[in-house]
């Protein structure tokens, strides 16, 4: 089996001294003037999740054929059906996308199916300030990397976060959790309230599959568990031993305080995914969730939300009170098939170059650049993104999975934790049925001997 480049996604990032000295150099414009060809004529399809981020991507990428020529159409898709889409066309050598968008952990399934071509002979080719690879979060190159390869270029990076409510918070004047037990009395407090009507405390993402999958993994780290034997903060080779551990106790008392969590969310919420919990919390039902970097966007646009100004964002709750913020997010890959590399090339480079990155994230993209992460303009426009400056100093890059059988995993995992949740099964029979069936997946695919 592949590793990731380990090297490259180990916690923290590169020493203050080395981040000051990046930051200053990227900062600056890049003239492109020499940098990019002329592909006036041709049009390049880039293929995306419909999250929030598209539309900065849309609001900006018309800049690329003012300088070049060539047009770049987006085309959106939800989240299973982008995946299965993406590797379809993969399988039958498809060219119709020059620049496919991945989750980050999808990465090891698409390098394994040849969907996607290695970019480290590019990258060396290139003008250190236009690729400008140590001014990215050290998690975020994480996600772009496999088999100690540069495989894709971080655009839209997440990092978990808690929102809350802050005029319902400051109304009550409490402060907001930390802990798992903080968490669970903040959202007794809030739901059924006759001082706020209408609310209630939290939502996660319950939702059977992906959703539930996903995120079992998102907290299992902050319940002081691992998903696996060898995936501990910090591990060498997360990938040693991937003998699961679904069925731990600390495994066991995660989903416990899921299926706890729902009576303080609205009614439904055991089928909430990501798009059911941001719209609840931007309607104003819920005085706390936690959600991706990237969908505070939903709750921070006057047009759609009925808190814009009136929520604020913090790290992930945990058990001890030490958080670990979960990383994920899309990465910007070249589809092996296409017959446009060099222009799609050329369209990579410039749209995540530091200065373009800028502008893409006050466009309302989620930066994945240190230097946009800590500009004050991007920062006074979206101050969730000093809680992301913080969220990526700790980040663990193999929070999830990226392995070729993660898609398959995840889902797996997903249907018994929603089961554990909505008392189908109890907590232990579901988790023990994950861990078995978990086994013989990784077993099949070749991830555990």
């Amino acid at each position: 089996m592949e590793r990731p480049a380990f090297k490259q996604i180990m916690i923290g990032t590169a020493s203050a001294l080395a981040c000051l000295v990046g930051l200053a150099a990227h900062a600056q414009d890049i003239d492109w003037k020499g940098k990019l060809a002329d592909q006036a004529g041709k049009t390049l399809k880039l293929i995306s999740i419909s999250d929030p981020f598209i539309e900065a991507i849309k609001a900006t990428k018309d800049d690329f054929t003012k300088l070049t020529g060539a047009k770049v159409e987006v085309d959106g898709n939800g989240y299973d059906a982008l995946h299965d889409k993406e590797l379809l066309n993969c399988s039958q050598n498809d060219s119709s996308y020059d620049v496919l968008l991945i989750d980050g952990i999808w990465i090891g399934e698409f390098v394994e199916a040849g969907c996607i071509d290695a970019l480290d002979d590019r990258i060396a080719k290139e003008d250190p300030k236009v690729i400008a690879w140590d001014d990215y979060t050290s998690s975020g190159a994480g996600q772009a990397s496999w088999d100690n390869k540069k495989y894709c270029l971080p655009v839209a990076i997440y990092y978990e976060l808690m929102y809350y409510r802050t005029d319902l918070f400051d109304k009550a004047k409490m402060q907001p959790p930390k802990t798992f037990d903080e968490l669970q009395k903040a959202a007794k407090f809030f739901t059924n309230n006759p001082d706020f009507p209408g609310v209630y405390g939290y939502a996660m993402n319950n939702q059977r599959g992906a959703a539930a999958g996903q995120q079992y993994f998102e907290w299992i780290f902050n319940a002081g568990g691992s998903p696996w034997k060898s995936n501990v903060i910090g591990a060498a080779d997360p990938y040693a031993d991937m003998t699961p551990t679904l069925n731990s106790p600390e495994s066991l008392d995660l989903v416990q305080f899921f299926k706890d969590m729902v009576k303080f969310g609205p009614p439904g919420v055991e089928s909430y995914a990501w798009d059911e919990r941001a719209s609840a919390f931007a309607s104003g039902k819920l005085a706390m969730m936690n959600d991706w970097s990237v969908r505070a966007q939903i709750a921070n646009d006057p047009k759609t939300s009925q808190i814009a100004g009136k929520f604020g964002s913090v790290l992930m709750p945990s058990k001890a009170g030490k958080p670990v913020p979960p990383v994920g997010g899309w990465v910007m890959c070249l589809n092996a098939h296409g017959t446009q590399k060099d222009a799609a090339w050329d369209f990579m480079k410039w749209y995540a170059s530091p200065a373009e990155h800028k502008r893409y994230a006050l466009a309302g993209g989620t930066p994945s650049r240190l230097s946009a992460i800590n500009d004050a303009e991007v920062q006074a426009k979206f101050p969730w993104t000093k809680t992301i400056a913080e969220a990526q100093k700790t980040a663990w890059t193999e929070v999830r999975p990226r392995i070729p059988a993660t898609f398959q995993l995840i889902d797996t995992i997903g249907v018994n934790v929603n089961k554990a949740i909505i008392g189908e099964m109890s907590v232990k029979d579901a988790m023990d049925d994950a861990n078995a069936k978990a086994t013989q997946l990784l077993k099949s695919s070749g991830a555990l001997k």
